[in-house]
């Protein structure tokens, strides 16, 4: 049990099930890293088989901006398949946080609808494509191109993501409202007219190329003109 191991650490916790009864609602969760010394692995995606794209340090304070599911892990709060997905938009197992709770502390992870046309990557397939791209800068001025390669795709048949953002508009797959949901495209105006194009990794966060001249983690509203967020549709991939 959490609260018998490492009883002296103390952090504020907001305890509920891991399936909410219709209308209950967790706020964000905070949570403790302890791995008795070594730093935790944060991955792209809820499962240890992700891409290990950077690490948080022992006895770090986190926030668990939602949790889900994956792999199994065994820890040192003991055996546990919840992962929480952290504030720099990657997964550690809760297997290494303590939480006060042996259960989960926040909102279940919200992932997009399937597209109309089948991707050749899943959604945390797409995302762990992208993050084994980190910080690189090959796909600058390559943002449409970035995210249908993420998908599986060999290029997204459109010339520019203001095009594709205009296809989503004038097809009814563009949404204004709500923050997007994990997989979604999000898609931008720029003043260069040519537009951008993301992919979202849930909780207001997107991963995709022009962040600080490489490929990064951003929020939604921090390029310029948002436009919204569709499916990870591209009907004329190839």
């Amino acid at each position: 049990m959490r609260k018998l191991i490492n009883a002296a650490v103390v952090v504020t916790a907001i305890t509920g099930l891991l399936f909410a009864a219709p209308g209950a609602a967790f706020a964000d969760g905070s949570g403790t890293v302890n791995t008795a010394g070594s730093p935790l692995t944060v991955r792209s995606g809820p499962g240890t088989g992700y891409t290990g794209w950077r690490t948080v340090a022992d006895g770090a304070a986190v926030t668990i901006l939602c949790q889900q599911t994956g792999t199994t892990v065994t820890g040192t709060y003991g055996t546990t398949n919840i992962w929480d997905m952290l504030s720099n938009g990657g997964y550690v197992s809760d297997a290494y946080v303590y939480t006060g709770s042996d259960g989960t502390v926040a909102d279940s992870c919200n992932y997009v609808g399937a597209p109309p046309r089948a991707n050749g990557r899943s959604t945390n397939g797409a995302i762990d494509w992208a993050f084994g791209r980190y910080r690189s800068t090959s796909y600058e001025n390559l943002c449409l191109a970035f995210t249908a390669q993420a998908y599986g795709w060999g290029g997204s048949g459109w010339n520019t993501a203001e095009i594709g953002g205009d296809w989503m508009v004038s097809h009814g797959y563009l949404n204004t409202s709500g923050i997007p949901p994990r997989g979604a495209l999000v898609w931008y105006h720029n003043s260069a007219g040519s537009g951008h194009v993301a992919i979202s990794l849930g909780e207001g966060k997107v991963v995709g190329t022009s962040v600080s001249g490489g490929v990064g983690v951003a929020g939604y509203l921090d390029h310029g003109s948002y436009r919204g967020w569709s499916v990870a549709y591209y009907p004329a991939g190839w």
